[in-house]
Formats: C-alpha cells, sequence, structure tokens
C-alpha cells in the first residue's frame, strides 16, 4: 500500500513548513510520497520545498491556476498512491495519525475513512464531530466528516471528481466535499464502505470568526453561495430554507441589540439567493 498526501497551497509560507515537518515526525506505516500543488504566483514555499526534498519524498507542481477544488483533482492525477490523502496547509499530522487511520482500512476495508480534527487546546476545530466511530450514509453526514481529514482510496477519485465549481478560490465558495461525498453515498449500483473515526486526529486550527467583521462577512457570502449551489445541484430544499430561516431569524433577532451579528445574517441570507439564482445558471 502507498500513501500520496496531496496539499494544495496558497499564500501560506510557514504552516507549509511546519505541516511538512509533521509528515517527516510521523509514523506513516507504509510508503508514501507527497505533492504539492502550488498555486503562488512567486516563490513564496521553493526555498521550504526544496528543502525538505532532501528527507521527504515530495514533487512539487506550480501551477498557473487558483480553486482549490481544481487543484486537488490535478493532485491525484498525479498520484501514485493507492490512498489519497488531502489535509490543509495549515493542518498537522499527528505521531499515530495516518497508522492509526491504515490500521483501520486495512482491519475494515474501508473505502473511505475521515477522522477529527484539533485546536491546540484539543478542542474540536472546523466543526462538532460525532463522538463515537460509525459508518456514514448520505443520511448521517453531519459530524462525521471534514475534507482534510480524508484518507480515500484512489480509484474513487478517478470516478468522483471534485466539481471544481465549488470550493475556496471559487464564487461558490464551499461545500466541495459535501458535494463530493454526497455523490459518493448516493450510488446505489457501487455502494462504499465509509466510517468515521474520532481516533484519527488531525490539528487543524479553529476557523470560528467573530460575527459582523469583514473577515467573517466574506467568509459567509462565499460559504453560503456554496451552500446554495450545492442545494440547487442535489435538490437540497430542506437544507437550503432552513439556512434561509435561519439567517432570517437571526438578522430580525439581532437587529437592534447587535448591529455586527445582524450585518452577518443580513450577509448570509443575501448569499443564499444569490447563490441560487447564479447556481441555477451554471447548473443548466
Amino acid at each position: 500500500m502507498k500513501l500520496s498526501i496531496i496539499i494544495p497551497t496558497l499564500g501560506r509560507r510557514a504552516e507549509v513548513e511546519k505541516l511538512l515537518q509533521s509528515i517527516a515526525d510521523a509514523n506513516i506505516a507504509c510508503a508514501f510520497e507527497i505533492i504539492i500543488v502550488d498555486q503562488n504566483t512567486e516563490a513564496l514555499i521553493d526555498d521550504i520545498v526544496a528543502m525538505a526534498m532532501s528527507w521527504l519524498p515530495i514533487r512539487h507542481y506550480k501551477v498557473g491556476f487558483k480553486g482549490l477544488s481544481k487543484a486537488k483533482n490535478f493532485g491525484f492525477r498525479k498520484a501514485a498512491g493507492v490512498y489519497i490523502s488531502f489535509p490543509d496547509d495549515d493542518c498537522l499530522i499527528y505521531k499515530n495519525t495516518y497508522a492509526k487511520a491504515i490500521e483501520l482500512i486495512r482491519a475494515q476495508d474501508l473505502d473511505i475513512i475521515f477522522g477529527k480534527c484539533l485546536d491546540e487546546k484539543g478542542n474540536d476545530s472546523v466543526l462538532q464531530f460525532k463522538k463515537k466511530a460509525y459508518y456514514l450514509n448520505k443520511n448521517n453526514m453531519a459530524g462525521g466528516f471534514v475534507e482534510a481529514t480524508t484518507i480515500c482510496k484512489a480509484d474513487i477519485l478517478r470516478t468522483y471528481e471534485f466539481d471544481e465549481n465549488m470550493g475556496v478560490g471559487t464564487f461558490f465558495g464551499a461545500e466541495e466535499g459535501f458535494d463530493w461525498l454526497y455523490r459518493i453515498l448516493s450510488d446505489k449500483k457501487a455502494p462504499k464502505k465509509v466510517l468515521f473515526s474520532p481516533d484519527v486526529e488531525f490539528y487543524h486550527p479553529q476557523v470560528i470568526l467573530s460575527k459582523g467583521d469583514l473577515a467573517s462577512l466574506n467568509r459567509v457570502f462565499k460559504y453560503r453561495c456554496g451552500t446554495a449551489y450545492l442545494c440547487v445541484k442535489h435538490h437540497l430544499h430542506m437544507k437550503y430554507y432552513k439556512r434561509i430561516l435561519i439567517s432570517i431569524f437571526g438578522y430580525i433577532l439581532y437587529k437592534l441589540v447587535d448591529k455586527k451579528s445582524s450585518d452577518f445574517y443580513a450577509v448570509e441570507f443575501s448569499a443564499l439567493l444569490m447563490g441560487k439564482r447564479f447556481a441555477k445558471k451554471e447548473l443548466k
């Protein structure tokens, strides 16, 4: 078994250096390669990668495009591994992250395994994860997956690529992982064995932002455009209108007491409407 660790990166230097060091320090328990898909226009990480190449099996591709989904698709097409991992470029690999994942893959003959993200205090990061391991289906995905913890068979990615209209670097700036996994789990002709295990741990900094600052408004706009695209693509009407109602009630609730939070929900509502409009055009 060989593992291909694909790292799309843009705009980060110190984080990439730390990630590579964490991989070097890890007990991976199988042959592996690292594929860096470098979307920087300048030589931001060239010296770091060149140095790491002396002690890690790295292939460094400098590409002329932007987009996380496109970078993941590019990376797996270059991969020689039987299994693929996509850690974020600000993740860290713990000593036994991959060893534990590979142990579970072999013991349970898994097609895909997802782990959990932790912050520096050991708390759940990115989202609140389920406490116990379980097998995923398209109706119980919440709390059981995030793309940065994916380890999957390469053959799956040859059948189910990431939608390059979605994800960081696009107008529909999120939910590409949900879309990808939902398509896999919806395929009744070729069912896949997909496990979430809280024992497979990655480090990821917290991404929760205070509502109402410019960073949070930019993030929620892009994210909810992605949510709208996802819901239009897969006819997830309940998911879409639940977010609409949350944004409306949030706006009303905070309008008189917290203008920043009110602005946050107003932007979320606008993004859901605009995202739906443009998604319908894109998906015709």
